[in-house]
Protein backbone atom coordinates (compact mmCIF):
# COMPACT_ATOMS: atom_id res chain seq x y z
CA UNK A 1 0.00 0.00 0.00
CA UNK A 2 1.19 3.25 -0.89
CA UNK A 3 0.50 5.16 2.34
CA UNK A 4 3.46 7.29 3.15
CA UNK A 5 6.38 9.02 2.17
CA UNK A 6 8.93 5.93 2.61
CA UNK A 7 6.09 3.30 0.54
CA UNK A 8 5.84 6.03 -2.73
CA UNK A 9 9.83 6.49 -2.62
CA UNK A 10 10.53 2.46 -2.34
CA UNK A 11 7.88 1.59 -4.90
CA UNK A 12 9.92 4.40 -7.26
CA UNK A 13 13.27 2.83 -6.65
CA UNK A 14 11.95 -0.80 -7.08
CA UNK A 15 10.08 0.00 -10.43
CA UNK A 16 11.06 2.99 -11.83
CA UNK A 17 14.58 3.86 -11.28
CA UNK A 18 17.00 1.47 -13.82
CA UNK A 19 20.97 1.60 -13.17
CA UNK A 20 22.52 3.04 -10.48
CA UNK A 21 26.39 3.58 -10.26
CA UNK A 22 27.25 6.41 -7.97
CA UNK A 23 24.57 7.26 -4.87
CA UNK A 24 24.93 9.27 -2.50
CA UNK A 25 22.82 9.01 1.01
CA UNK A 26 22.89 12.92 2.39
CA UNK A 27 21.28 12.42 5.64
CA UNK A 28 22.46 8.78 6.34
CA UNK A 29 19.95 8.89 9.83
CA UNK A 30 19.72 5.13 11.05
CA UNK A 31 20.65 4.00 7.61
CA UNK A 32 17.54 2.89 6.55
CA UNK A 33 17.93 4.36 3.02
CA UNK A 34 21.20 3.70 2.45
CA UNK A 35 20.50 0.03 3.07
CA UNK A 36 17.58 0.24 0.72
CA UNK A 37 20.33 1.50 -1.86
CA UNK A 38 22.08 -0.96 -1.45
CA UNK A 39 19.94 -3.68 -1.62
CA UNK A 40 17.70 -2.41 -4.74
CA UNK A 41 20.51 -0.87 -6.95
CA UNK A 42 24.33 -2.20 -7.92
CA UNK A 43 26.26 0.72 -7.20
CA UNK A 44 29.94 1.13 -7.60
CA UNK A 45 30.06 3.31 -4.69
CA UNK A 46 27.28 4.93 -2.01
CA UNK A 47 28.74 7.78 -0.17
CA UNK A 48 26.98 8.42 3.25
CA UNK A 49 26.83 11.81 4.99
CA UNK A 50 25.72 13.04 8.50
CA UNK A 51 26.42 15.46 11.20
CA UNK A 52 25.68 12.96 14.04
CA UNK A 53 28.76 10.56 14.53
CA UNK A 54 25.46 8.70 16.33
CA UNK A 55 23.73 8.87 12.94
CA UNK A 56 27.26 7.51 11.78
CA UNK A 57 27.42 4.48 13.90
CA UNK A 58 23.69 3.85 13.57
CA UNK A 59 24.21 3.29 9.77
CA UNK A 60 27.93 1.60 10.16
CA UNK A 61 25.83 -1.44 12.46
CA UNK A 62 23.33 -1.45 9.78
CA UNK A 63 25.32 -2.11 6.90
CA UNK A 64 27.90 -4.11 8.59
CA UNK A 65 27.62 -7.06 5.86
CA UNK A 66 27.75 -4.43 2.66
CA UNK A 67 31.24 -3.33 1.60
CA UNK A 68 30.64 -0.49 -1.36
CA UNK A 69 29.84 2.62 0.78
CA UNK A 70 31.77 5.04 2.96
CA UNK A 71 30.53 6.78 5.67
CA UNK A 72 31.27 10.55 6.35
CA UNK A 73 31.02 12.75 9.36
CA UNK A 74 30.14 15.82 7.54
CA UNK A 75 27.56 18.30 6.20
CA UNK A 76 26.03 17.43 3.27
CA UNK A 77 26.88 21.01 1.91
CA UNK A 78 30.31 19.58 1.64
CA UNK A 79 30.01 16.30 -0.34
CA UNK A 80 31.83 18.11 -3.06
CA UNK A 81 35.10 17.58 -1.00
CA UNK A 82 34.35 13.32 -1.15
CA UNK A 83 32.37 12.71 -4.02
CA UNK A 84 34.40 13.36 -7.75
CA UNK A 85 32.85 10.90 -9.46
CA UNK A 86 29.26 12.25 -11.20
CA UNK A 87 26.08 10.89 -9.55
CA UNK A 88 23.15 8.54 -10.67
CA UNK A 89 20.90 8.96 -7.57
CA UNK A 90 20.54 11.15 -4.67
CA UNK A 91 18.19 10.89 -1.09
CA UNK A 92 17.72 13.35 1.28
CA UNK A 93 15.78 12.68 4.47
CA UNK A 94 15.53 15.92 6.02
CA UNK A 95 14.49 17.26 9.51
CA UNK A 96 15.87 15.50 12.80
CA UNK A 97 17.47 12.07 13.49
CA UNK A 98 14.61 9.50 14.68
CA UNK A 99 14.90 9.02 18.21
CA UNK A 100 17.67 11.67 18.65
CA UNK A 101 17.72 15.17 19.37
CA UNK A 102 14.82 16.70 17.90
CA UNK A 103 17.12 20.34 18.23
CA UNK A 104 19.60 19.14 15.82
CA UNK A 105 17.81 19.73 12.44
CA UNK A 106 19.08 19.70 9.15
CA UNK A 107 19.16 23.27 7.77
CA UNK A 108 17.95 24.69 4.35
CA UNK A 109 21.08 26.73 3.66
CA UNK A 110 22.94 23.49 3.80
CA UNK A 111 20.62 21.85 1.67
CA UNK A 112 20.14 24.65 -0.61
CA UNK A 113 24.18 24.63 -0.99
CA UNK A 114 24.33 20.86 -1.79
CA UNK A 115 21.93 20.95 -3.89
CA UNK A 116 23.66 23.59 -6.05
CA UNK A 117 26.47 21.27 -6.46
CA UNK A 118 24.61 18.05 -6.65
CA UNK A 119 22.89 19.32 -9.84
CA UNK A 120 26.32 20.19 -11.73
CA UNK A 121 26.98 16.31 -10.93
CA UNK A 122 23.96 14.12 -11.97
CA UNK A 123 23.81 12.31 -14.75
CA UNK A 124 21.23 12.10 -17.19
CA UNK A 125 17.99 10.59 -15.92
CA UNK A 126 19.60 10.61 -11.89
CA UNK A 127 16.62 10.87 -9.38
CA UNK A 128 17.15 12.81 -6.46
CA UNK A 129 14.15 12.72 -3.67
CA UNK A 130 14.23 15.13 -0.78
CA UNK A 131 11.28 14.32 1.64
CA UNK A 132 10.42 17.25 3.88
CA UNK A 133 8.60 17.05 7.22
CA UNK A 134 6.75 20.70 7.78
CA UNK A 135 5.40 19.63 11.03
CA UNK A 136 7.57 21.06 13.04
CA UNK A 137 8.90 25.03 12.79
CA UNK A 138 12.56 24.06 11.41
CA UNK A 139 10.96 22.13 8.61
CA UNK A 140 7.82 23.75 7.72
CA UNK A 141 10.53 26.87 6.48
CA UNK A 142 13.31 24.61 5.48
CA UNK A 143 10.23 22.86 2.92
CA UNK A 144 8.71 26.65 1.73
CA UNK A 145 12.66 27.80 0.91
CA UNK A 146 13.91 24.35 -0.88
CA UNK A 147 11.00 24.54 -2.71
CA UNK A 148 10.97 28.35 -3.58
CA UNK A 149 14.90 26.51 -4.92
CA UNK A 150 13.15 23.64 -7.26
CA UNK A 151 10.53 25.62 -8.67
CA UNK A 152 12.93 27.93 -10.44
CA UNK A 153 15.06 25.17 -12.32
CA UNK A 154 14.86 24.86 -15.91
CA UNK A 155 12.20 22.56 -16.94
CA UNK A 156 14.25 21.54 -20.18
CA UNK A 157 17.05 20.37 -17.73
CA UNK A 158 14.69 19.08 -14.87
CA UNK A 159 11.89 17.26 -13.87
CA UNK A 160 10.04 18.38 -10.48
CA UNK A 161 7.29 16.27 -8.98
CA UNK A 162 5.74 17.24 -5.66
CA UNK A 163 4.00 13.88 -4.25
CA UNK A 164 2.03 14.62 -1.12
CA UNK A 165 -1.14 13.65 0.68
CA UNK A 166 -3.77 16.16 0.74
CA UNK A 167 -6.32 14.41 2.83
CA UNK A 168 -3.82 13.96 5.59
CA UNK A 169 -3.93 16.32 8.65
CA UNK A 170 -1.02 17.85 10.43
CA UNK A 171 1.33 18.67 7.99
CA UNK A 172 1.85 15.48 6.99
CA UNK A 173 5.82 14.42 5.40
CA UNK A 174 5.54 14.78 1.27
CA UNK A 175 8.33 14.28 -0.86
CA UNK A 176 10.11 15.88 -4.44
CA UNK A 177 11.32 13.84 -6.92
CA UNK A 178 13.89 15.83 -9.25
CA UNK A 179 15.33 13.56 -12.60
CA UNK A 180 18.01 15.18 -14.79
CA UNK A 181 16.80 15.33 -18.19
Amino acid sequence: MLNNTKSIINFLIKNYIDEVSIAVDMTCGNGIDSKIILDNFNVKKLYCFDIQKEAIDNTKELLKSYFNYELILDNHKNFDKYVKENIDFVIYNLGYLPKGDKNITTNYLDVKDSLVKVLKKLNKKAVIFITFYPGHFFGKIESIEILKFLENLNQKEYIVLKFYFENQKNNPPFFVMVQKI
